[in-house]
C-alpha cells in the first residue's frame, strides 16, 4: 500500500494563533520588548549623566591646574565642558569659563568671556551678594581688558597716522621723507589716506572709551556694596573706579581734534572762565560753583549710562558680524549650557 503525503498549505496562509500557555508567553514577551524599548532612552540618558557626573571632578581639577599654570585657553576649554548636565550651582562653570577666557586676553575670546560671565550673573540671581560681587568684578575686568586692547590698537593707528602726515608734509615741502610710509608695497599702487586713518583712530578710541564706561557702570552695580567687604577690598574697588575714569579720560583726550572748530569752542570757554573770574567774588559764588559741580556730575552719570548702552549695542553688532562671517560665536568656547566647577579666583 502506498501512502500519500499530506497536502502542502498554500503560500501566505496565516499560522494559527497560539492558545493557552503559548499565548500567555507570547503576550509576556511582547510586553517586555515594548518596556525595554520604552525605557532605553531613559537608561541611556542616565548612563551618560552618570559618566558626566563622574568626570566632573577630574575635569575640574585639570582645569584648575591649567589655569594656575597660566594656560588660560586650555583651562577655558575644560571649564566649557562642565557647562553641560550640571544641576548644582550651574553658574560656577560659566563663571570659570568666562574668567579663564578673559585672562587669556585674546581679542576674540573676550566676546565669549563676556557672554559667559553675563550668563553666570543671571544664573546666580539667588546667590549671596559676595558671589554675585565676584562675578560682577570679573565682568567689569573683562570689559576693561577689551578696552585696553582697543586702546592699544588705536595707539598703533595714531602712530601710523602721524608718520603718514609727516611724510606727506615733507614731500610737499620738497624735503627728504620715508618713501616706504607712503608706498608700503613698493609699487605705487596705493597711498594711505590720512582721513581714513584719522577716522579709524577716532572710532577705536571711542570703542575703548565706551568699554571703560561700561566697566565702570558694572562696578557700580549694587552687589559689591551689599556684600561684606574688607577695607582692603573697598580700597581696591575705589582704585578700580578711579582707574577706569582715568582711562576714559585718556581715551577721550587721545581722539583726534575736530578740525571743524573745536579750538574756537575751547577759546570761548576760556574767555567765559576769565570773565567769570573777573566778575568778582560775591556770596553766591560758592553756591554757583557747587550747583555747577552737581550739574557736571549728573551730566557725567548720564554720559556713562549712554556710553554703556552704546558699548553693549556695539558688542552685539560685532558678535552678529562674526556670526554672519563664520557661523558661530567669537572666541574658542562652545554654546552656553549648564555646568559646575570649582570657583576660579579673580585675576
Amino acid at each position: 500500500m502506498t501512502w500519500t503525503p499530506p497536502p502542502t498549505p498554500p503560500t501566505g496562509t496565516r499560522k494559527p494563533r497560539p492558545t493557552g500557555v503559548a499565548a500567555l508567553r507570547a503576550a509576556r514577551l511582547r510586553r517586555r520588548t515594548w518596556w525595554l524599548l520604552g525605557t532605553l532612552p531613559v537608561v541611556l540618558a542616565l548612563v551618560v549623566l552618570g559618566v558626566k557626573l563622574a568626570l566632573l571632578a577630574p575635569i575640574a581639577a585639570t582645569a584648575k591646574d591649567r589655569y594656575e599654570a597660566g594656560e588660560a585657553t586650555t583651562a577655558a576649554d575644560y571649564y566649557g565642558i562642565q557647562r553641560t548636565f550640571n544641576i548644582v550651582e550651574p553658574w560656577k562653570a560659566h563663571f570659570n569659563h568666562g574668567t579663564a577666557l578673559a585672562r587669556s586676553e585674546d581679542s576674540w575670546a573676550l566676546y565669549d568671556a563676556i557672554t559667559s560671565l553675563d550668563r553666570a550673573y543671571d544664573l546666580a540671581e539667588h546667590e549671596s551678594p559676595e558671589e554675585r560681587c565676584m562675578i560682577q568684578t570679573n565682568l567689569s575686568l573683562a570689559y576693561e581688558i577689551q578696552g585696553d586692547g582697543d586702546m592699544a590698537y588705536a595707539d598703533g593707528k595714531a602712530a601710523e597716522l602721524a608718520l603718514v602726515e609727516e611724510a606727506i608734509a615733507a614731500r610737499d615741502a620738497g624735503l627728504p621723507y620715508d618713501e616706504e610710509v607712503l608706498d608700503p608695497y613698493g609699487d605705487g599702487s596705493e597711498e594711505p589716506d590720512p582721513e581714513e586713518l584719522r577716522q579709524d583712530v577716532q572710532d577705536w578710541y571711542e570703542y575703548a572709551e565706551q568699554e571703560y564706561a561700561t566697566a565702570e557702570q558694572i562696578r557700580g552695580w549694587p552687589d559689591c556694596g551689599e556684600s561684606e567687604q574688607t577695607p582692603e577690598q573697598e580700597e581696591q574697588d575705589e582704585a578700580a573706579q578711579q582707574r577706569l575714569q582715568d582711562k576714559q579720560q585718556q581715551a577721550q583726550d587721545s581722539q583726534p581734534e575736530d578740525e571743524g572748530g573745536g579750538g574756537t569752542q575751547e577759546g570761548e570757554g576760556s574767555e567765559g572762565d576769565e570773565q567769570s573770574e573777573a566778575s568778582g567774588g560775591d556770596g553766591s559764588e560758592g553756591e554757583d560753583q557747587q550747583s555747577q559741580a552737581e550739574r557736571e556730575e549728573q551730566q557725567r552719570q548720564e554720559e556713562l549710562q549712554q556710553q554703556g548702552s552704546e558699548a553693549r549695542e556695539e558688542q552685539e553688532r560685532l558678535e552678529q558680524e562674526y556670526r554672519d562671517l563664520y557661523g558661530d560665536q567669537p572666541g574658542t568656547g562652545t554654546d552656553p549650557g549648564d555646568g559646575s566647577g570649582s570657583g576660579t579666583k579673580n585675576w
